[in-house]
């Protein structure tokens, strides 16, 4: 194969990616540009595909350890590392999609994940529960923490959450530390007001739950918002 500075320009991995994105490189292409330089008898692009024939492609490639990479021509401490730090990554937001729940989310189920959360506490926390179009979770948030009687809403500190996160749907939980569930005037106002500047933003709450001592209050479920889509 031709020295890489030899291909065409629009051949080129690092040229292609950045004029058609890096979802338009081969595996080969991918893993030349993480690391960037061949051997003497071997440019860039033929080392990676020889090292992805030899390992069962990226996801085999990702799974061997630094001491067995470096054995390989080409291989030092810095591209043995890159491919570590990769297959690092891969893993860690596996295990985060793994981590969100298969099950129905829904007003119980969020009271039961965070109730326990809230126990002995002597201040209010508001959550933030960000959920894509899909309808599951994508982040999870305490947005303030205040006194034993109030917390402070911000529809604006809500909005830069959820735009940050591309998000589409949302939830609000709070708890109330003198083990009441029922909501106070200030909540009401506060949910109503939030429910209708997110529907103006083209994002839709779902719920707004109060956790209380062994006790939850939903708004949707007691009719104090409705829900559009």
């Amino acid at each position: 194969m031709a020295n890489i500075k030899e291909l065409p320009e629009y051949d080129r991995p690092r040229e292609k990616a950045l004029r058609y994105g890096v979802n338009s490189l081969s595996d080969s292409e991918l893993l030349s540009l993480l690391l960037n330089k061949g051997y003497r008898g071997s440019n860039i692009l033929e080392m990676s595909t020889s090292l992805l024939s030899k390992y069962g492609g990226l996801v085999g490639l990702i799974n061997i350890p630094i001491s067995e990479l470096k054995k390989n021509k080409g291989i030092k401490d810095v591209g043995a590392l890159k491919i570590a730090i990769i297959g690092e990554f891969y893993k860690r937001v596996s295990e985060k999609k793994n981590y969100l729940p298969k099950e129905k989310i829904d007003s119980e189920y969020l009271y039961n994940k965070y109730k326990g959360q809230f126990l002995n506490s002597d201040q209010e926390y508001l959550i933030l529960i960000i959920l894509n179009r899909n309808k599951r979770i994508i982040y999870e948030t305490t947005l303030y923490k205040g006194g034993r009687d109030f917390i402070k809403y911000s529809f604006e500190d809500i909005h830069k959450k959820i735009s940050k996160f591309d998000g589409r749907y949302f939830y609000l939980i709070h708890n109330h530390p003198n083990g009441d569930c029922n909501p106070s005037e200030e909540d009401i106002l506060a949910t109503l007001e939030i429910k209708q500047e997110s529907k103006r933003a083209h994002i839709h709450l779902i719920d707004h739950i109060i956790i209380g001592e062994d006790c939850y209050y939903s708004f949707i479920k007691k009719e104090k918002i409705t829900i559009s889509y």
